[in-house]
């Protein structure tokens, strides 16, 4: 019975997987259009040009570098037995209120609930026993439930390390840097603040089949959407694989 039940776990992975790329999908065969275009557009757009802030900026948590956007993750190393991984223990993330400008115009770009594709990605490796960079210092203290690592035991001879050691990640989309946004354009006076803003916000919307905000190109975004999914359809097809090499023997008992 193992060999049927790898096939069938391995169809519902690719099943999700291929669920999983419309987003990528969608931003890959579309084309970029001029913001100047889309004030009064019914269905999605696409928006390539540069990110500035409106208002506030964002801190990123873990280094302290201002950000319109960002994703955190971290991993720590925990043993169980005889077995030892790396396992997610907090995550978060964050947008706010930016403007997308391209040569043509701006316009307002609202990303709440947007699926972020982050490219500028920073990891922070901090060993159990030893102290952490101060942003991140700052971080455990006032943003996260995770205590510090910075742990030991003092045997008088040696001072022996008890902390796991963690792997801090930061993706960021910073001001001043490339942007790109699918998703619903709609109509509102109030967004034009500056004199090349149109009058339009782009955020989700029934009208557009994804809401994605990104720090690369459109090839870019697609990419780095696609490559998020590549564990779902390579794992499935090798469950697959698996379970047809088991089917065999499995129809022998």
């Amino acid at each position: 019975m193992f060999g049927p039940l790898l096939v069938l776990g391995g169809l519902v992975a690719l099943v999700v997987g291929c669920l999983k790329l419309r987003p990528a999908y969608h931003v890959y065969r579309g084309e970029t259009d001029d913001v100047v275009a889309v004030e009064r557009a019914a269905g999605p757009v696409e928006l390539e040009g540069t990110a500035t802030a409106i208002g506030d900026r964002l801190r990123a948590p873990l280094t302290g570098t201002a950000a319109l956007a960002y994703e955190y993750e971290v991993e720590e190393y925990q043993s169980s037995g005889k077995n030892s991984s790396w396992k997610t223990v907090d995550e978060g993330r964050e947008a706010t209120a930016f403007r997308l400008e391209d040569e043509t115009a701006s316009v307002r770009v609202e990303p709440a609930g947007a699926e972020l594709a982050l490219s500028t990605d920073t990891t922070i490796e901090v060993d159990g026993g030893e102290p952490e960079p101060e942003p991140i210092r700052e971080f455990l203290a006032h943003e996260s439930d995770l205590e510090s690592e910075n742990t030991s035991i003092d045997l008088k001879v040696v001072e022996l390390a008890t902390g796991n050691d963690r792997r801090y990640h930061e993706r960021r989309l910073e001001p001043g840097g490339e942007a790109y946004a699918f998703g619903q354009s709609r109509y509102d006076i109030d967004a034009r603040e500056t004199m090349r803003d149109i009058s339009a916000v782009v955020s989700d919307g029934d009208g557009t089949p994804a809401f994605v905000v990104s720090d690369s190109s459109r090839d870019g975004t697609a990419r780095l959407l696609a490559r998020r999914q590549l564990p779902w359809l390579v794992g499935g097809l090798l469950m697959i694989g698996v379970g047809v090499w088991l089917l065999p023997t499995s129809t022998l008992f």
